[in-house]
């Protein structure tokens, strides 16, 4: 199964597979919870033939273009408007756009681990870091914290050489958990999950987990299930959806 993203090709297989066949492979199979909570936070599927509607919201009334009716009151009584109140400067500065991930904490699974933006390679396949330590966001999506869309960070399970990789409990993590993400100016963000997946690869919801739309979202996505020592990878994936926490 395959997404167009940016006129390439995602598959979300290979790249969170071992690198090697050798040892023993610790894959995860989990079960899945509140998928429905995941499924909410994607944007809506529009039905084939049809454009969704740009007047779902009242427009403001337009001004009208109409001359007055002449006031009856004459010009000498009409009293002055008052001035308006000056509005008192909010001392509460906006939020400041999150910037590029650069770290994330997992207090339950005991890991702090660095972030690189990956891309697509060549193949079509979901670039991920070769370091085991190191884990990938998806460039070309949403930034973790955004308002809208679902930003995509993935990770190895383990490695022959280098062992277990940053995501190798990944599907322990429960609804309720909660995880911190902090970005390139040094902004710490709260995010508590909602949803734990496992499918088979050929049945991975890429269109739902690389969405850009609908609400905003981080999903965490490894490889899991058994090693298919003849291919070299593993033959699912699991994926854990995190929201932000409400400030």
């Amino acid at each position: 199964m395959a997404m167009v993203v940016l006129g390439t090709v995602v598959v979300v297989g290979a790249p969170t597979a071992r690198w090697l066949t050798t040892g023993d492979a610790a894959g995860q199979h989990v079960s899945t919870v509140d998928a429905a909570a995941a499924q909410a936070l994607a944007a809506p599927s529009t039905p084939p033939g049809l454009t969704p509607s740009t007047t779902t919201s009242a427009s403001p009334s337009a001004p009208s273009t109409a001359d007055p009716a002449p006031s009856t009151t004459p010009a000498s009584t009409i009293a002055p408007e008052p001035s308006p109140a000056p509005t008192p400067a909010s001392s509460a500065a906006p939020a400041p756009a999150p910037g590029a991930p650069v770290e994330i904490s997992i207090e339950r699974l005991r890991v702090a681990a660095a972030v690189v933006p990956v891309g697509v390679r060549s193949d079509g396949q979901l670039e991920i870091p070769q370091d085991v330590r190191t884990l990938g966001w998806y460039r070309f999506g949403p930034t973790p914290g955004a308002t809208t869309g679902s930003a995509v960070v993935t990770g190895h399970v383990d490695d022959a050489r280098q062992g277990a990789g940053v995501f190798a409990r990944l599907g322990d993590l429960a609804p309720g958990d909660r995880l911190q993400v902090v970005d390139e100016a040094g902004t710490a963000r709260w995010f508590t999950v909602v949803a734990r997946e496992q499918w088979a690869k050929a049945d991975v919801p890429l269109d739902r987990l690389f969405d850009a739309g609908g609400a905003g979202r981080l999903v965490l996505v490894t490889c899991g299930g058994d090693f298919d020592g003849d291919d070299g990878v593993y033959q699912d994936n699991i994926a854990v959806t995190a929201v932000p926490d409400q400030a």
